[in-house]
Parts: C-alpha cells; sequence; structure tokens
C-alpha cells in the first residue's frame, strides 16, 4: 500500500475521480431533467410563431430533449466507464417496431412528410417516433425505482391539471394569453389540440388519479406515503386531478370520453378485486366505482349543459374502414406511409361525400389511430404496432398477477391502468401529438417495472467498451447535433412561411410576402407547401403587373412579367417533384397554366394535362372536371375565331375543331355533374356550353323531363333556372330561384343569380337582401362584397332597371388543413 500511495500517477488518479464524479452527477441530473421536463412540457407547449402552432412546436421541443437526454446518458456511461441496460424482451419488441416503422417511412408515397413530418402530421413522422424510442430507452434505464415512477407520475399529473385549467378558461371564454397571441383568443384553443382530443387526453390523468386512491404509498418511497405538507399538496393534486378533468368532460360531453372512463375504470375494479386477498378494506376501490358508474350515466344520458362548443368532424368508421381496405389492396405490406392518410381520402373517398357539406374538404385522419395505421403502415407496420400492445398487456399481466407487495402492485396498477386507457383511445380516436407522447410515456414507465434484470458491461475490465461506448458516444453526438441543427432551421422557415401568410392576410404588399416565401425555400427546400405557395405569390404579382399595363407592355415589362410566369411555374413544378402524390401539387401547376394560357401558346393542353394527373389522385372530385371542361370551352372559342377565315378549308377545320372542343367539355362538364349533382359552376358551365351549342330550347325540355321524375331535386332545378335566364325567359328562372331558395335557405348561388333577377326588375332592397344572405354563408369573399357595394350604390344613384351580364358563380374550392394552402390566387 505505501508504494501505491507514494506512486505518483496513482496519486493524480486519485486526484481526479472526483471530478470525475461530479460531472457524471451533473449529467445524471440533466438526464433527468431532460425527462421531468418532457414530461410536464409536451402537453403546455406551443407557440404562435408558426402556423402549426401545436405540433411542430411540440415534436421539437421533444427532439431536443430526447438527443440532449441521450447524449448526456452515454456521456455519464463513459465517464463512469460502466454501462448498463435493463433486459426485457418488451424492449426487443419496441426495437424491432421501430426498425418497421423506419421501412414503412422509406417505402411512403411521400418520404419527406413520413420521415420528419409537415402541417397536421408531426406526431406520425419517423423522427417523432424515433424521439419517443430514444426518450423510452433513455427512462428505462434511468428510471430504477418506484419512487422516482412516482415522482414523473405526480409531474404529469401536475401537467395535466395546468392543462385543464387553461381548457376550462378558454372554454368559458377567458383567454389569459389573448394580450400576447392573440390566435389563442378562441374557446376552441388549448395547449393539445381540439376541445373533444383534451377530453380524451384527460381521460388518461383521470384514471392515474383514480389508480392512486385504492392504495396509495405506506412504505414512504412516494411523497404520497410520506407524512408531510408535500404529502397533503400531492394528494390535493390526485383529487385535483380528478374533478376538474370531469368537470371539463362533462361540459364537453364527448361520448368516447365517456366510453374511455368506463373502461380505464372497469379496468381498476376489475384487477383490484382479482387482488380482494390483499385488500383489507374494499371502501378504497370505491372512487374507481364511482367513475364507473358517472360514465356510464352520462354514455346514455347527455349533460344538461350546452356551450355550443365547435363541433369536430371526421370520417366514419365505415368510410374509414373502406378507405384503408382500399389503401391496402394497392399497398398491402407498408402501406401508403406514415402521415399520408389524406392522400388515401382523396384517392379512395366515397362518392356520397360530393352529396354532403363536407366535400370540399380533405381528412388527414381516420375515425381512429388504428383506422389511420392500418392505411398508412400497412400490414407490417399495423401488425408491428399490434404486437407491441399485446406484450405491453401480457407482460405487464404477469407481475400484477405475481407480485405481492402493496406498493408494487399499486405502482403496476397505476401505469398500467393508466397506459391502456391510452392505448384504448387508440381504437376510438385519433392521437395528436401529445395523446401519442403519453402513450410513450407510461410505455417507458411499464417497460422501467417489468425490466428487472440488467446487463452491465464494465469499462475497466474490458477496454473495448469503453472505446466502442466512446465511438458511439461521438457518432450520437455528431448525429444530435446535425438533427437539432435542421429542427431548428426548419422552424426557422416555417416561422417565415407563416410570417408571409400573415402578411398576405392583413392585405401587405404581395411582394413581403414573396420575400418571405423565398426564405421559407431556402431554408428547407423539401416541403412542398412552401414552393406551392410561392408559386401562388408569383401568380398574384403576375396579375398585379398586368393591371398596371394600360395598353401593350413594353420589352422590359413584358421579361419582367415573363420572368415572375416563369418562377411561378417552376415552384409549381418543383411542388410536384417533391411530393407527386399531393394532389394539390398537381392542381395548383393546372391553375398556373390555366391562368397564363391567354398569352403563353400550350398552356391550355399543359392545364389540362395536369387537372387529369390530379383527377388520378382524385377521381371523385368535380372541380378538376369542371376545370377541365372550362379549358375545352376556352380553346372553343379560340378556334371561333377562324370562322371568318375567307378560305374554305380552314373555316371547315375550325368548324370541325369548335365542335370537338364543345364535345370535350360537354364529356368533362357532365362527369362534373355526375360526381356532384348540385355542383353550381358545373351547372354554369353547361350552361354556356349549351348556349354556344344553340341549344337553349333542347336543353331545358331535357330539364324539365328530368325536374318531374324529381321536384326536389335543387340541382337540376338550379340549371334549369340557368337554362331559363339565358333564353331570355327571366320570370320562369325567378320562379325557379325562390323555389330554391324557400328549400334550401344555405343555398348561395340560387340567392346569386336571384340577386341579379331582383336587379333587372329594379327591385335593388330585396336584390341587396338576397346578396348579404351570400355574405352571411360566404364570409370575405371580394366579388359578394364588391357586387354587395354596387347594389347599395345603384339603389342610392336610383339607377334605372336594366338587363345586366350573367355573373359566375360564388366558388367553392376544395383543399386540405388550411397551413397547406394559405396563399390563394384572386
Amino acid at each position: 500500500m505505501e508504494e501505491l500511495s507514494n506512486n505518483p500517477s496513482s496519486v493524480t488518479s486519485v486526484a481526479t475521480q472526483p471530478t470525475e464524479s461530479k460531472i457524471s452527477k451533473w449529467l445524471g441530473r440533466l438526464v433527468d431533467a431532460c425527462l421531468y421536463v418532457a414530461v410536464v412540457a409536451v402537453p403546455l407547449w406551443y407557440m404562435p410563431n408558426t402556423l402549426d402552432v401545436l405540433e411542430l412546436n411540440k415534436q421539437t421541443l421533444l427532439v431536443v430533449l430526447s438527443m440532449v437526454a441521450l447524449i448526456a446518458w452515454l456521456g455519464k456511461a463513459v465517464l463512469d466507464k460502466k454501462f448498463s441496460l435493463t433486459r426485457s424482451w418488451l424492449h426487443l419488441v419496441v426495437a424491432v417496431f421501430f426498425v418497421g416503422y423506419l421501412v414503412t417511412s422509406l417505402f411512403s408515397a411521400d418520404r419527406y412528410l413520413s420521415l420528419v413530418g409537415n402541417f397536421g402530421q408531426m406526431q406520425w413522422s419517423f423522427v417523432t417516433i424515433a424521439s419517443f424510442v430514444v426518450f423510452y430507452l433513455v427512462a428505462v434505464n434511468r428510471i430504477q425505482d418506484t419512487t422516482r415512477l412516482y415522482h414523473l407520475v405526480l409531474a404529469f399529473l401536475g401537467s395535466s391539471l395546468a392543462v385543464v385549467l387553461y381548457g376550462l378558461l378558454q372554454i368559458f371564454g377567458i383567454y389569459p394569453l389573448a394580450w400576447a397571441w392573440p390566435i389563442t383568443a378562441a374557446k376552441s384553443f388549448n395547449s393539445v389540440g381540439t376541445i373533444n382530443s383534451l377530453a380524451m387526453f384527460l381521460t388518461i390523468p383521470l384514471v392515474l388519479s383514480a389508480s392512486l386512491t385504492i392504495l396509495g404509498c405506506k412504505d414512504e418511497k412516494c411523497i404520497l406515503g410520506q407524512r408531510s405538507k408535500g404529502s397533503v399538496a400531492a394528494k390535493v393534486l390526485v383529487w385535483a386531478t380528478m374533478v376538474l378533468p370531469l368537470v371539463f368532460m362533462f361540459l364537453v360531453d364527448f361520448w368516447p370520453t365517456w366510453v374511455t372512463l368506463l373502461f380505464g375504470t372497469l379496468v381498476l375494479v376489475g384487477i383490484t378485486f382479482a387482488r380482494t386477498r390483499s385488500i383489507k378494506h374494499p371502501v378504497k376501490i370505491i372512487v374507481p366505482s364511482v367513475l364507473a358508474v358517472v360514465s356510464a350515466i352520462l354514455l346514455i344520458w347527455p349533460t344538461p349543459i350546452k356551450l355550443e362548443l365547435p363541433a369536430e368532424v371526421s370520417p366514419s368508421a365505415t368510410h374509414s374502414w373502406n378507405i384503408a381496405k382500399q389503401s391496402l389492396q394497392q399497398k398491402p405490406f407498408f402501406g401508403t406511409g406514415p402521415g399520408t392518410w389524406i392522400y388515401d381520402y382523396s384517392k379512395f373517398r366515397a362518392p356520397s361525400v360530393n352529396l354532403s357539406q363536407f366535400w370540399t374538404i380533405r381528412f388527414e385522419r381516420g375515425l381512429s389511430t388504428f383506422y389511420t395505421l392500418l392505411a398508412t403502415i400497412g400490414i407490417v407496420g399495423t401488425s408491428l404496432w399490434l404486437l407491441l400492445l399485446l406484450s405491453a398487456i401480457f407482460k405487464s399481466a404477469v407481475h400484477l398477477v405475481k407480485e405481492k407487495g402493496d406498493d408494487e402492485w399499486q405502482a403496476y396498477l397505476t401505469v398500467f391502468a393508466g397506459w391502456l386507457v391510452s392505448a384504448f383511445i387508440a381504437f376510438f380516436y385519433n392521437y395528436n401529438f401529445s395523446h401519442h407522447f403519453v402513450f410513450w410515456f407510461l410505455l417507458a414507465l411499464l417497460a422501467s417495472l417489468v425490466a428487472k434484470n440488467k446487463l452491465t458491461l464494465d469499462g475497466q475490465k474490458k477496454p473495448a467498451v469503453m472505446t466502442t461506448l466512446s465511438v458511439v458516444l461521438i457518432v450520437v453526438s455528431v448525429c444530435a447535433v446535425s438533427v437539432l441543427w435542421l429542427s431548428g432551421q426548419r422552424l426557422v422557415a416555417d416561422a417565415a412561411y407563416s410570417k408571409a401568410v400573415i402578411s398576405y392576410r392583413e392585405g401587405r404588399s404581395i411582394d413581403d410576402s414573396i420575400s418571405r416565401l423565398q426564405t421559407a425555400v431556402s431554408l428547407n427546400r423539401l416541403n412542398d407547401a412552401y414552393h406551392r405557395n410561392l408559386s401562388q405569390a408569383y401568380l398574384i404579382k403576375v396579375n398585379e403587373e398586368l393591371n398596371k399595363v394600360n395598353q401593350q407592355p413594353d420589352q422590359d415589362q413584358t421579361k419582367a412579367i415573363l420572368k415572375l410566369v416563369n418562377d411561378s411555374r417552376d415552384n409549381a413544378l418543383k411542388a410536384t417533384e417533391i411530393s407527386p402524390n399531393n394532389v394539390d401539387n398537381w392542381a395548383n401547376l393546372a391553375i398556373i397554366y390555366q391562368a397564363v394560357a391567354s398569352f403563353m401558346p400550350g398552356a391550355d393542353e399543359l392545364a389540362i394535362t395536369n387537372f387529369e394527373k390530379a383527377l388520378d389522385l382524385e377521381p371523385n372530385n368535380p372541380v378538376y372536371y369542371n376545370e377541365i371542361g372550362k379549358l375545352y370551352i376556352m380553346r372553343s372559342d379560340a378556334y371561333k375565331t377562324l370562322l371568318l377565315s375567307k378560305d374554305e378549308a380552314k373555316r371547315k377545320e375550325a368548324e370541325t375543331n369548335v365542335k370537338a372542343e364543345l364535345d370535350k367539355a360537354a364529356e368533362q362538364l357532365n362527369q362534373a355533374v355526375q360526381a356532384k349533382p348540385d355542383f353550381a359552376a358545373a351547372h354554369y358551365n353547361l350552361a354556356i356550353l349549351y348556349e354556344r351549342q344553340e341549344r337553349l330550347k333542347d336543353a331545358i325540355d331535357k330539364m324539365l323531363a328530368v325536374l318531374k321524375t324529381n321536384n326536389r331535386d335543387i340541382g337540376v332545378g338550379f340549371q334549369l333556372g340557368i337554362l331559363y335566364y339565358r333564353d331570355g325567359q327571366k320570370d320562369q328562372a325567378r320562379d325557379i330561384f325562390e323555389q330554391i331558395v324557400a328549400l334550401e335557405p344555405n343555398y348561395s348561388n340560387a340567392r346569386w343569380y336571384l340577386s341579379v333577377l331582383y336587379e333587372e326588375e329594379g327591385r335593388y332592397d330585396d336584390a341587396i337582401a338576397q346578396v348579404q344572405e351570400v355574405q352571411k354563408l360566404n364570409a370575405g369573399n371580394q366579388t359578394v362584397e364588391q357586387r354587395l357595394d354596387s347594389l347599395m350604390k345603384a339603389r342610392d344613384a336610383k339607377a334605372k332597371p336594366a338587363a345586366t351580364t350573367m355573373p359566375e358563380p360564388v366558388k367553392e374550392e376544395v383543399s386540405g388543413p388550411k397551413p397547406l394552402n394559405e396563399v390563394k390566387n384572386p
């Protein structure tokens, strides 16, 4: 020992050890801090700097926390020269699911969307799943006793209490953060998602709290079992996290929440009854029993309080299943890719949807998570997900049966019941980011309980272990820094995109929007939405420049306009290259060509081609048939200019071409009407077509015959009114439109054309009244506002009644989630 103590190198080693130990402890605390911050902050976190206020910011936060935690955990192992991993076949199932998810993402119809995520689909991206798995890996190897487990559970309950308090203030019209962030000034806004999604989320902390009332902690492993002020505060937290979520659920009265709560409380009661030999006081299960009864009653009888909260709409179970089934027929093994359900909906939606008021909406998810996963990750991915669920249930059930100690058993019951409720939600509702995070958080707690064995690699005995671990740490650190850099860059890009949209909404110069969109594109060239909106912004700029030109533009003006047109087209093309399965990209490219068809030779043919590609991706959309029909009518008008040619051959060729183009237009417009019988724009263009073909009388007779078979067919009646108008039978047209308005008061275009007839008769007040109703149904429509202003001026000036030109109908646009299609060509 004297030799050892006198060895200078040994003295140095001993002297430096405390410093390393302090760093190791600091890294351990950093890991714990990341876990606690994630548990508390993810359900609460949002930032208004991006259009995707919730999901993108939550994803970025989780990526940062999980990467920092992973580096700190590995760094601590290197400093300690010891690497330990808990052992459980549940970890293997998680790893297999992770690899399977990566494969489905790589085979996706939209790799960027599946790998990274985009508006409304952040929770299903591979980056998100990877962050969840990293969180799981660190948590199961860091949470090694029930004391820390209970602390994390209580931290989650505290976060949930803050979430529900904020949600309650919002639905009662108290907006605590509206002074800083006006976007939060809405009853429907909260930190989780929609009102219904918050109600579903709250069932999880409610069941966790109900479980903690059964036995609690007796051996002071958590603060609930201690005799202190902190214990009292924790118990108040538990009860508050039962009462306030129940109040919120009562106010919202969303029936799946009562089904979920009933399931969770029956699980608690059932498992507890199976352990009756260990519960000396059955009164302990009174709380979950009462909750089960309450949820059963409220599932049958609705709550009497009505707060007029916004409704949430989703595809039905049958519709969701049919879409999933058709998607699997095309891509059975790996599906269309995580997050791509909106593409499946576009392609396989039922034609009957066009008869509903939701025909212009593209839903981005099915009725439930299960239906969504089935279509997007296919048989392989869904099977691995179900295997993960079954493995966790089986492993937990074994431990719940075998565990003898009350405190350990209580921990199993609490975490298992909460996690099982989160898994149950997946079959009745669709996860958003907060639901998904809680699923993985509770799964990590569950795995930390069931994983009793450890694999420890001692670096002091095996130097190769330290070498390998050091290399892994370096590689992971480099990857983590890269991921964090890219995540930050994407967030900045989306902030620029958000400012571009806000600038356009506020009526600022389109140049400002273009500049900000260019910034977004330069920071993230893989987001098709940025390119698509930039192409639209350039097209708006083209219109502005054309309006400035009074006569023939000079050479410089022509060059500037052509450059804008090319920039618009190039960005639209880039969007189709990035995401060729996104129907919006092809429709947008077609619109670009359609807008410049009057001065760009061949643009009309390219517009038709791209609308046809859009139809391949969304075959039941009547808008594209209608637009193609309009283009054929425009082509027929172009050929008409040759009918006056002195060359007889050219004149006959022109006649043939005019007829051929009108026949093609008729085919497309009839397809539009077949897809949606009450589609006003298609009926309007059919009326134009009939007028071009000089078949007004025949068309009227045909429509009258159709109307006799079904005198409540508003679509046919509307077209008949249009034909009467064009044939000069305006009294009959007025009568038809008045009948339609009486049958369907929300039929905007019937009121629109009725106002024209009233205007021609000098009934300005009646015309104004009709347009005011149209304005209510189409808030913010500039065409409607301009017409209303024009009518008021004519009334005030006592203008003489005169025949007017028939206006185009009020447009109804088809689009996906609003953030995907913000800047629009007016």
